[in-house]
């Protein structure tokens, strides 16, 4: 059960690893877009999109703080997981 639950956490955290490069893909998009947006309400949208962008991250971030009571296999990638959910997007 113990190597079962180690396995699992060690495919969580490459799940959650794709998850964040995605938000971070997203909201350099978002950013690029928003540059040259000229309509307001388009605008606003976009930063709409960009505050829930940021809400994952820090949910992924919760998720990887929980992860780190775990008896994991590969300490590393709980810590990795940590410090790119750390890192803010607008960085």
């Amino acid at each position: 059960a113990m190597a079962a639950m180690t396995n699992t956490g060690d495919s969580l955290i490459g799940s959650l690893c794709r998850d964040m490069a995605a938000v971070r893909q997203h909201w350099l998009q978002l950013k690029g877009q928003r540059a040259v947006c000229r309509d307001d309400r388009l605008r606003l949208r976009l930063g709409r999109e960009t505050c829930r962008l940021e809400q994952r991250r820090l949910e992924l971030q919760r998720q990887a703080r929980a992860l780190t009571r775990l008896p994991l296999r590969d300490p590393l990638g709980v810590a990795f997981l940590l410090e790119i959910t750390s890192r803010p997007l607008a960085a």
